[in-house]
């Protein structure tokens, strides 16, 4: 007992440290050079831009009608660690602006060739706190709690919905900022989802699911209907027991990876789930 909630502590810690990092990219990267990478992080900072409400509050605002919304739907689901993650967000953007109140000089932006600089660095870091965020077990909600509602009632694959939202509020910081502007935040929207990918599943591109579960309907439909891949189903039988189980197999990219898990884990909490690595990958739809 002592030691699970150990791990519990120190999940929570670690869901900060993320928070903390990403809060640095947002203030000192994503703000002053005027990005806005989707998300509710993006809305913020758009919203902050034309009306001066503090980016840390909006973080809080927009995220917490969005998890009351997704425990609603999903239930526990998107519980404490999620709220977590959106709390310590929010406060951390507005702690890290009063700490070190310079922070958005580090790069001299009245040169417009920095902005590169900031697109790039603002992406890492990014990558890099709310890889940590998720690799824990937390979210900081925004587009992923909304793509899981748009997957459950309009059946809109849980990646193509993430697209949809981010590209939406691109497109409106091209409206804001200017189209340049909207460019360089779809550079740094990429190189986040890059640098989380890495943290989370390692340098390999691909990955191998096995699924051992007592509810093959379900998980073939999270497969096939909501990550638009297939897969393969067979029967395998216990060496001890002699038990027949059923086994499904699927190739996945890294994102997708950490989708199925959660998605899994709402049908069957007693699924046994094996991820490995696989270096290369060739047929339609799973080219590497």
């Amino acid at each position: 007992m002592k030691r699970k909630k150990l791990k519990i502590l120190t999940e929570y810690i670690y869901i900060y440290i993320g928070t903390l990092i990403a809060s640095v990219a947002i203030n000192g990267f994503l703000i002053p050079s005027n990005l806005a990478p989707g998300g509710a992080t993006g809305l913020s900072i758009l919203i902050n831009y034309m009306t001066g409400i503090k980016v840390g509050f909006l973080i809080f605002f927009i995220n917490i009608p969005l998890f009351v919304l997704g425990i609603k739907v999903f239930g526990k689901s998107y519980g404490a660690k999620t709220l977590a993650g959106i709390s310590f967000l929010s406060l951390n953007v507005e702690f890290i602006k009063r700490f070190i109140p310079e922070i958005d000089k580090i790069i001299d932006y009245t040169n417009p060739s920095n902005i590169f600089l900031g697109t790039l660095y603002g992406g890492l870091l990014m990558g890099i706190g709310l890889g940590i965020v998720i690799k824990n077990g937390g979210t900081t909600g925004g587009s992923d709690i909304l793509s899981g509602i748009f997957n459950k009632f309009f059946k809109i694959p849980i990646g193509q919905a993430l697209i949809m939202i981010d590209s939406t509020i691109v497109l409106f910081a091209a409206y804001i900022f200017g189209a340049e502007k909207a460019l360089y935040a779809l550079i740094n929207l990429y190189m986040t989802g890059v640098i989380i990918n890495k943290l989370i599943n390692g340098s390999n591109d691909a990955k191998m699911a096995y699924i051992i579960t007592s509810k093959v309907e379900e998980i073939k439909k999270i497969i096939v209907s909501d990550l638009g891949k297939t897969g393969n189903y067979n029967q395998a039988q216990a060496l001890y027991s002699g038990s027949k189980r059923d086994v499904i197999t699927t190739v996945l990219k890294n994102r997708e990876v950490f989708l199925l898990k959660e998605l899994i884990v709402e049908v069957d909490k007693e699924a046994f789930v094996v991820v490995s690595d696989i270096h290369e990958v060739l047929g339609k739809g799973y080219t590497i």
